[in-house]
């Protein structure tokens, strides 16, 4: 083995946190991909890889139950998604969704990144901090905390009563306080 493997299959044990094991097989004689491999556990070069990330997936629609299966199999095909070849992973979204059936590890990421998801496992990605989307608050909600509000101090129920400004005032205090005031 040339120091290129050797130096590969270091890098891996140190991840898994087995470098000292496979020194220790090293040094005794052991091909560096053989100490790898007891090391680790696993064959060396197989973490991070299609294969491993979709083993036993293709099944996973067979535990589904029948209705399920076949509603999920139905919404994809509704929205033009073509499942051979593909898993469908809900953590991603949903049935219908074109980026929550993947084919392997690169589907998962990019799903990620567009989406601004993290995720952890096979396939690793944190996502930059992001502004939390906020909605405009409903109409029915407001006037619930404004009565909310107004029963808290008697004194505004009569100013709110009497005149429309201290009304509108009162509103834009509540969507400030509880939804996004910039969304009109």
């Amino acid at each position: 083995m040339t120091d290129q493997h050797l130096d590969r299959h270091r890098r891996e044990c140190e991840e898994m946190g087995c470098a000292e094991f496979f020194d220790r097989l090293v040094g005794e004689g052991k091909n560096s991909g053989f100490a790898a491999m007891l090391a680790q556990r696993r064959p060396s070069g197989t973490k991070g890889t299609d294969r491993a990330f979709l083993e036993g997936s293709h099944g996973a629609m067979d535990k589904v139950g029948k209705f399920s299966r076949e509603r999920m199999l139905k919404m994809a095909k509704k929205a033009g998604i073509s499942t051979q070849g593909k898993v469908y992973k809900g953590g991603l979204g949903r049935p219908d969704d074109h980026m929550a059936w993947v084919s392997g590890r690169d589907d998962v990421l990019a799903a990620c990144k567009a989406k601004g998801l993290t995720c952890s496992g096979s396939v690793n990605y944190k996502s930059p901090e992001q502004e939390p989307k906020r909605k405009k608050i409903a109409e029915d909600i407001v006037q619930d905390f404004m009565a909310v509000e107004v029963a808290k101090d008697p004194g505004l129920r009569e100013k709110v009563q009497k005149n429309r400004n201290q009304r509108m005032e009162l509103r834009e205090k509540v969507i400030e306080k509880h939804g996004n005031p910039k969304v009109k």
